[in-house]
């Protein structure tokens, strides 16, 4: 694609101003069951979008192929769409922006074919062999990815941004008393050589078995520590409140809580699309602006919401570099990037002395559908187990666990020190709450 002879043309046909944003996205996954591979599979997508501005109206195509032949084609459909925009929101493009780059610390090495079956084979052997009461190997997959995208705009944009991930998956199914439950470990792994098939086995094994003979508890109110993976999953579900679309729209719980308490002064929020930490780091959004660190709350305190180009304009102020796309052929909207609350000092053990006796939620369920993001308000099916004398008694489950986020994130006693990424972009670490509405036995 002659991206220049696009612009070139799409500027002499009316429209004011032109974006070109290109993602390619090459993958190869292997999946192996009992005893052998099962697939293998190799993809390789390229997709292109084109977004023009017309009168301060934007218009979107995107494509699987381009042809520069159909240029002038595709650039009238482009204008056709800009007149049909109902919208009240003058829209511009970036211009270009100088930022200090970064580069994403892992260093991966790209297994062989016969590395990765001997190394699933291994993990499917060691798995098997951990525990009498391992039903099956349900599935272990190994998945790799190259990401790139590349914005290019009439306004002298012109960046770029690379990824790669490889990720091992090991499922199980464990069986006791005519009770079954399910286990996995997924691992990020720069290099296959150094996973620890024994090790990946034990950790699958264990979450598994850890449900096993798990029975309710009396409804009431109870100390609760949400484990990080839950306190990681509510959270994520409810992160579009700091979205500055949605406060501009009244359609987010924030949207008169600028510079007030909205959680515990033990809790500090950042959003950080360069953190090196992280599995991906992005040095710009997918509009071309530059991406930084933000505090979002400061112990507390409400103190920043997240922009694309069009919420910051809306509300006067300047984007904070979160406009993304779910995908080359999604609209940008305010997504927030390694976006975490920040960990204190205890690990979930001194968690579990300081709550004493009660509750540690490990998995919820539900979320989809119990979740109001207006309100916040929650009611979920949960998992756990309970804690007495600061020890695990027994596995818990046929629960709910109900109550009203921002609530609850005023109930905060202690924050955990286990704060871990792994493949994620939005992390907690463990949270003891002074109380929760458990609904049981």
């Amino acid at each position: 694609m002659n991206k220049q002879k696009w612009i070139s043309r799409a500027l002499e046909m009316g429209i004011e101003e032109l974006e070109i944003y290109q993602g390619q996205n090459a993958e190869r996954k292997v999946v192996w069951y009992e005893g052998q591979m099962d697939s293998f599979v190799t993809s390789s997508v390229l997709g292109t979008s084109i977004r023009g501005i017309l009168n301060g109206k934007a218009a979107n195509l995107a494509l699987e192929s381009v042809d520069d032949r159909q240029m002038d084609e595709t650039l009238g459909m482009l204008i056709e769409q800009a007149r049909l925009v109902s919208s009240q929101d003058t829209e511009v493009l970036r211009e270009a922006e100088k930022t200090d780059e970064v580069q994403s610390r892992f260093v991966w090495v790209r297994p062989s074919m016969e590395d990765i079956r001997e190394k699933l084979s291994a993990i499917e052997k060691a798995i098997l062999a951990a525990d009498p009461r391992v039903r099956q190997v349900t599935e272990i997959e190994w998945v790799e990815s190259e990401s790139s995208r590349e914005i290019t705009n009439s306004r002298g944009v012109h960046v770029s941004d690379t990824s790669r991930s490889q990720i091992l998956y090991a499922g199980v199914a464990v069986e006791e008393n005519g009770e079954v439950k399910d286990g996995y470990r997924l691992e990020v792994v720069p290099d296959l050589a150094g996973a620890d098939p024994e090790q990946i086995a034990r950790k699958a094994v264990r979450e598994a078995l850890d449900e096993l003979g798990g029975k309710p508890i009396p409804s009431g109110q109870y100390p609760v520590i949400l484990e990080r993976r839950a306190m990681t999953s509510l959270f994520s579900a409810l992160t579009d409140m700091f979205s500055g679309d949605l406060i501009g729209k009244g359609l987010s719980p924030l949207k008169d809580a600028a510079n007030t308490a909205i959680f515990s002064d033990k809790i500090t929020v950042v959003d950080d699309p360069k953190n090196l930490d992280c599995l991906s780091v992005a040095n710009y959004d997918d509009e071309g602006c530059p991406t930084r660190r933000k505090i979002l709350v400061d112990q507390g305190l409400f103190r920043q919401a997240l922009h694309h180009t069009k919420s910051a304009a809306r509300m006067g102020v300047e984007s904070t570099g979160n406009g993304f796309r779910p995908g080359y052929d999604g609209p940008v909207s305010v997504r927030p990037m390694n976006c975490c609350i920040l960990p204190g000092e205890k690990n979930l053990e001194t968690l579990m002395a300081e709550m004493g006796e009660g509750l540690v939620i490990t998995r919820l369920a539900g979320l989809h559908a119990g979740l109001n993001h207006v309100t916040t308000d929650f009611s979920l099916q949960c998992f756990g187990y309970w804690v007495r004398n600061g020890k695990r008694e027994r596995p818990v489950a046929l629960i709910t666990v109900a109550g009203n986020f921002l609530d609850l994130m005023k109930k905060v006693v202690s924050v955990g020190s286990d704060l871990e990424w792994e493949y994620r972009t939005v992390a907690c670490p463990s949270i003891l709450f002074s109380s929760c509405a458990i609904a049981g036995e």
